[in-house]
């Protein structure tokens, strides 16, 4: 398979192309590997912040794809086996150490200049009491954390609510439209249904709202990352949506 040399935020990485070196683009999605080796985790990247070197395509073998997918009639149950690291709780410790290195290697993939956004929802039952946690964190050093008690909900409404929290404070914060900003949520659904263009059941209009948010910081990535594999940020927006949950009981 061709794959080219290219910069991604500062990094050298190894781009899908085609036997020309032109781009491999899926909606506005190009796949994107760290190692040459074979068995590289492949990942997912906006084309947009994808950058030509001029270099020429090579043969690399095999990768192992490491997003969730969107497959089946289920997405919501995608990113706890589609990814390949198991659940959280039950995860063998092998995918516990391939979830732990995946999560570090996209958070070392930013800048300095991003705003890094940790989200989480939790619900007691589902549907049952709900509340989303997020946690903000600007290059300035600021980190802003918010929770919120939704009283009955289901989980995927708890992701999406924190999600769109998270847009809220950028909001109230008057956060430049162009400023750079990764979203990291372990919720294989919002991401499917926000960028990945799943086709919504439940939630239509709470879906709408927080797309229509995204949209107002152009450079905005959700990133999904496999749940509990030791980000403290990742812990606390656990945290925070679970004191959500406990006030809404």
């Amino acid at each position: 398979m061709p794959w080219v040399s290219v910069q991604f935020k500062g990094k050298e990485v190894w781009a899908e192309c085609d036997a020309a070196g032109a781009p491999v683009v899926t909606g506005a999605l190009r796949r994107v590997r760290y190692s040459p080796a074979a068995g590289a985790k492949l990942y997912t990247a906006n084309a947009g912040n994808i950058q030509a070197t001029g270099a020429r395509p090579v043969d690399l073998p095999e990768g192992t794809a490491q997003e969730p997918a969107a497959t089946g009639s289920a997405p919501g149950s995608v990113g706890r086996t589609g990814s390949g690291f198991g659940k959280a709780g039950t995860r063998t410790a092998a995918q516990a150490t391939a979830a732990k290195v995946d999560a570090k290697a996209r958070l070392d993939a930013l800048g300095p200049e991003v705003i890094r956004a940790f989200t989480d929802g939790a619900c007691s039952g589902n549907p049952g009491p709900a509340g989303a946690g997020c946690v903000v964190k600007l290059p300035d050093g600021r980190v802003i954390e918010r929770h919120k008690g939704l009283g009955e909900g289901t989980n995927n409404i708890a992701e999406l609510v924190a999600i769109g929290m998270a847009l809220e404070v950028l909001r109230e914060l008057g956060v430049d439209k162009q400023s750079p900003v990764a979203i990291f949520s372990d919720s294989a659904y919002a991401q499917g249904v926000l960028t990945k263009g799943w086709k919504a059941k439940a939630n239509v209009v709470l879906i709408r709202k927080i797309r229509e948010a995204m949209a107002e910081w152009p450079k905005v990535e959700l990133n999904w990352v496999a749940g509990h594999v030791g980000i403290a940020e990742n812990e606390r927006a656990d945290a925070l949506a679970n004191k959500g949950v406990y006030e809404s009981r």
